[in-house]
């Protein structure tokens, strides 16, 4: 979804251009609802929609003289289940079936002694994403008399309904592979979702994504000192082991009859290299039955100790370069090598490290200032839980109905 966040951005400066007579907020002040009857301000109350468990017809009522059925008492339960709430975040409240997909919920489900901890996991995310999206609109409209807030406010909803029609539903139906729209929305409920359930989805975690874009900087800035604390701090990090490039030619001893004939090829493929002057390349690909063998018995950058085998591993640090070995025996069978390239182990200098030290240090500030900021939003907006023990500075939500 963040491929439309600066599409969002551009939009919404027309939307609130649009509104004329609009004063620019002179900054954020935070929202503070008050509650009403228990729940929050704006809720829909009962036009919220009833989330239901289970949405397959027994064969029983797949008539139409069955449509008005009444539910069990057990399907009654799911329902409730479903639709029960465990969190109100600003302006809105959050049910069982906003968190998990409606008709992957089943009794049975629900009764898993697991099936709380992971509402609660999806919960702590769901808050804060919800809390970013209500602040990412409420400043949009903030400082605008109430007529222009609500027009601007629409403005906003309806510019993400335009970019989730027009680009994120043809990208994903690309993605799968299907070009009915009907197709599209079949495979959504198979998931338990909705083009109505995605498109809430899909406006609430852009305005998310674009209020933390605006507020936190993608690059910070970093001085020169702390790329070299950095450095002096990890100065192991720094250090490069002696490293080797080789080729190799074996004779495996499970590939022959016994040693005596391993010894035969293994010799035989030196004095062609050697005597003969046969590519070390067409010899390791024509008779070598080392694992590198198709490959010419090529082995690229190989770091000491890196190698099973001491023996090969002693010898590609020690023999000279260009220059095929005596006859080499370890556990598997016998070898010939040839050093190609060597390097001697090394300290990455600053300067050499300063780049990639630059882009580490950027990702982790970067992500500690989005860390930081998201926690600010959530502290400031009002927070009711069922669980506040997970939430800090949320509370509980038996309090709405006092």
């Amino acid at each position: 979804m963040k491929n439309y966040v600066p599409m969002l951005a551009a939009s919404l400066i027309l939307a609130n251009s649009c509104v004329c007579g609009a004063q620019q907020p002179s900054g954020y002040q935070p929202y503070t609802p008050t509650v009403v009857g228990g729940l929050p301000p704006r809720s829909k109350g009962l036009e919220q929609p009833v989330f239901v468990a289970d949405r397959t017809l027994e064969p029983s009522l797949s008539n139409e003289s069955n449509l008005d059925a009444v539910p069990t008492t057990q399907q009654q339960m799911t329902l409730f289940e479903a639709g029960m709430l465990v969190a109100a975040v600003g302006e809105e409240r959050v049910t069982v079936g906003d968190l998990i997909p409606a008709d992957k919920l089943t009794s049975k489900m629900m009764e898993n002694p697991q099936f709380e901890m992971m509402l609660r996991k999806e919960l702590v995310e769901a808050v804060t994403r919800k809390a970013l999206a209500q602040r990412f609109v409420n400043d949009k409209v903030a400082g605008k008399p109430p007529k222009e807030r609500a027009q601007a406010r629409k403005q906003i909803e309806t510019q993400t309904r335009k970019i989730f029609h027009e680009k994120w539903v043809p990208m994903q139906m690309e993605k799968m592979k299907i070009e009915s729209a009907l197709e599209f929305e079949e495979k959504l409920a198979t998931a338990g979702k909705t083009l109505e359930s995605m498109k809430r989805d899909f406006a609430e975690s852009t305005w998310a994504q674009e209020h933390i874009r605006e507020n936190v900087k993608e690059n910070p800035v970093l001085n020169l000192f702390e790329l070299q604390d950095y450095y002096n701090d990890h100065l192991d990090t720094f250090k490069r082991p002696a490293r080797a490039r080789f080729q190799m030619l074996s004779a495996i001893f499970e590939k022959y009859p016994n040693k005596q004939a391993a010894d035969q090829a293994i010799r035989e493929m030196g004095d062609e290299v050697y005597f003969g002057g046969a590519p070390f390349e067409a010899v390791a690909k024509r008779k070598s039955t080392d694992f590198k063998a198709s490959e010419g018995g090529q082995f690229d950058w190989t770091t000491q100790g890196a190698l099973k085998s001491t023996v090969i591993d002693k010898a590609i640090f020690e023999n000279p370069l260009r220059r095929l070995s005596e006859i080499l025996t370890d556990e598997d069978g016998y070898h010939i090598v040839e050093v190609l390239e060597r390097q001697p182990a090394s300290v990455q200098s600053f300067a050499e490290a300063q780049a990639e030290i630059r882009k580490l240090l950027t990702k982790q500030t970067s992500t500690k200032l989005r860390t930081e900021f998201m926690k600010k939003v959530r502290a400031e907006t009002p927070v009711f839980t069922k669980w506040p023990e997970d939430i800090p500075g949320s509370k509980d939500l038996s309090l709405l109905t006092q």
